[in-house]
């Protein structure tokens, strides 16, 4: 799920390992990583609570980024990330909520990098699962950071967010937030770079009702994106796809995994020259299906997406 978090992990891992004073627990850590490479979530869980302090033990007021503390989170936020990544939504909610707790006992600052990550995980632990009325507040909480929400966590937020309003039915505020961002002069920007919120604006605009403006948006995007016009709309189509899910139109979603899964059949996408770019692209909807149908009780055939997503070199949220 983030890839972002995930090298920001591995950069405050290297940084850590150089500054070790006791190289054993270093060499602990790492075999501690690869257990999670090799998606033994649970152990990877067990070998950190043997190897670095409880959370409460955490002094808060270290808790910035690059710091002892500040790797110790990140730590915890790769075992909350690999437990939502394999569908295990109860785990992941259960690390994410544990340093929510540890972090405000300590008195961390409400904008503080650690509390934002673990607040995030736990709106998307939420999400993912389908229980939107709680991931909304948390979501909500994050979004009145304002200027302070780190811009790893930005776009995430809001869109998460606009699919809560959705789920609601409160498309008024749904298209006051997804409006796509204007230049510090108050012009419009282009889609490009920005495509994840102009295309959450154009599912906002039909599920209000204005499909000629919506299709007129979507025809903007498809021409001035840097992407192919596929890729923009699968985009669109997989948030379809989870919306008709919260609604118990399980048809009409489980076709739109479908669709695209056979779409993406090629092992290149025309248009998209780098190969990692192309590898998500490809997960992005056999990500979706695998926890659309874990939602649904159908485990096994979670696990067999969950096989391919691995033979992609896909696994918890991230491509290699």
């Amino acid at each position: 799920m983030l890839r972002a978090l995930m090298g920001i992990a591995l950069f405050a891992a290297q940084a850590s390992a150089q500054k070790a004073a006791t190289p054993p627990l270093d060499e602990q850590l790492t075999s501690a990583g690869q257990l999670l490479k090799d998606g033994r979530t649970s152990e990877y869980e067990r070998a950190l609570r043997r190897l670095i302090p409880r959370p409460e033990e955490e002094p808060a007021q270290d808790s910035s980024i690059f710091s002892a503390t500040g790797v110790h989170f990140i730590l915890w936020a790769m075992a909350a990330n690999s437990y939502l990544g394999a569908n295990d939504y109860a785990d992941a909610q259960r690390v994410a909520s544990e340093r929510i707790r540890a972090l405000e006992a300590g008195g961390a600052a409400p904008d503080s990098y650690p509390l934002q990550m673990f607040l995030s995980l736990q709106a998307e632990a939420f999400r993912l699962q389908g229980d939107h009325a709680s991931a909304l507040p948390l979501y909500g909480r994050l979004l009145s950071l304002n200027d302070q929400l780190s811009a790893d966590f930005q776009l995430r937020t809001e869109l998460g967010y606009v699919e809560c309003l959705l789920v609601r039915g409160d498309t008024g505020s749904a298209e006051l937030l997804s409006r796509p961002p204007a230049d510090a002069d108050g012009s419009a920007v282009g889609p490009s770079f920005h495509e994840g919120i102009f295309n959450a604006h154009a599912i906002v605009l039909d599920e209000a009702g204005q499909h000629a403006e919506a299709a007129r948006l979507e025809a903007k995007i498809d021409a001035e994106s840097r992407r192919t016009a596929a890729v923009n709309q699968q985009e669109r189509d997989l948030l379809r796809a989870r919306l008709a899910s919260a609604r118990k139109q399980d048809a009409a979603a489980e076709a739109i995994y479908r669709k695209w899964i056979g779409f993406w059949r090629s092992p290149t996408i025309p248009g998209i020259v780098d190969p990692k770019e192309s590898l998500e692209i490809r997960a992005a909807a056999l990500t979706g299906y695998s926890h659309f149908l874990s939602v649904r009780g159908r485990f096994r055939e979670a696990q067999a997406i969950q096989s391919r997503l691995a033979a992609l070199g896909c696994r918890f949220g991230m491509c290699e």
